[in-house]
């Protein structure tokens, strides 16, 4: 790791390893609440939310006592947000019936008589209740992400946190497909009902309807290779992730930016607290005009604000914690020099899908 792939690089466990036992216990502490702010849209209004506008703004640790308060919160808040969510989308689905999903055969008049697009029906119930279902366990999944930020702030905070994340998120997709299949066959049972209602042979047109059931289930096949290549996309998104995190609380771990106090007017001051309070990050330009009139003449405070950093493909994500507000505010936290001789501490490896490039150093040749 140099500087230039930390600038530039998408690998954030590699960037991980050059800074983690140099981080501060509140960049620990910003860098899981930027994770568990990718969760805020699913989460109803409320403590939740509050949880992670809490960890957001800590300026300082909270103490055992605050943390422990918060997590009783959390745990008595959760039975309501995932309540909550379950009937969001409950409205959502509630045209295919999720209530009847545990019904196996028609109601029909008499016993010989055949219902061809029952099957959609019932299809369509099913997944109906699924999505419902998957969805108040993301919340579950998502909540257990938030208690984690007010587990002591460290490196095992991110750790525990990251994964949480990615499974809510996970679950959250899962639960839309559902709800998205139920609706796409409750239309196919209403036309397929249309076009079997004069058919002779109803038990041709219900095969019909178990064939479309089977297409919309089954999706398109995917191969092992389909999955590999869906693990390899999901590892690197992962590690971009955790890099734009850390380039925007770090800045450069290399060469710390140069940044005057006769910069901080008060134009700039006041620009930098509405930023950080509102989260309105769309105003970095104007931020960047506002240091201009300072006399600022930092190139790299300068880029960051317009997302013109040299070599970067993508502008960044900022997040609460970025190191030019935090710099303005007067509460950046420049990294401790480097312990003489002190390598970078390896990642644990968590499974054996471990896509890191190889070094003659790595612990894998062990």
């Amino acid at each position: 790791m140099n500087e230039t792939k930390w600038l530039t690089g998408t690998d954030g466990d590699a960037m991980l390893e050059v800074v983690a036992d140099r981080l501060s216990p509140r960049q620990w502490l910003l860098a899981a609440a930027a994770y568990a702010r990718r969760l805020w849209d699913f989460l109803p209004p409320g403590v939740l939310q509050q949880a992670i506008d809490c960890a957001e703004r800590a300026t300082e640790p909270l103490t055992p006592e605050q943390r422990a308060e918060w997590e009783r919160k959390i745990a008595a808040a959760v039975p309501e947000a995932v309540g909550a969510a379950e009937l969001a989308q409950r409205d959502i689905v509630k045209l295919a019936d999720p209530d009847a999903a545990g019904q196996d055969a028609p109601v029909l008049a008499r016993p010989n008589q055949i219902a061809p697009a029952f099957p959609l029906f019932q299809a369509a119930s099913r997944h109906a209740a699924n999505a419902i279902e998957w969805l108040g366990e993301a919340v579950n999944e998502a909540a257990a992400a938030v208690r984690v930020l007010f587990a002591p702030p460290n490196e095992q905070m991110l750790e525990n946190i990251r994964p949480l994340v990615e499974r809510a998120l996970a679950s959250r997709t899962r639960a839309n497909g559902a709800a998205n299949n139920a609706l796409r066959l409750k239309h196919e049972g209403d036309e397929h009902a249309d076009r079997s209602a004069g058919v002779k042979n109803k038990r041709i047109a219900e095969s019909e309807a178990l064939e479309i059931v089977r297409k919309i289930e089954e999706g398109r096949p995917r191969t092992e290779d389909d999955e590999f290549e869906a693990d390899l996309k999901r590892e690197k998104r992962e590690r971009k992730q955790l890099a734009r995190v850390l380039r925007e609380i770090v800045g450069n771990a290399f060469t710390p930016p140069r940044f005057e106090p006769a910069w901080r007017t008060n134009d700039v001051v006041a620009l930098a607290r509405g930023i950080f309070e509102e989260r309105a990050f769309d105003r970095m330009v104007i931020l960047a005009d506002a240091l201009l009139d300072a006399d600022c003449d930092e190139e790299a405070v300068l880029r960051h604000c317009r997302g013109t950093e040299i070599g970067a493909k993508e502008p960044p994500q900022h997040i609460r914690g970025c190191w030019v507000i935090e710099m303005i505010l007067g509460r950046y936290e420049p990294l401790p020099a480097p312990k003489p001789g002190k390598k970078p501490k390896p990642r644990p490896l968590d499974d054996m899908f471990d896509f890191r490039p190889l070094g003659d150093d790595d612990p894998r040749f062990a």
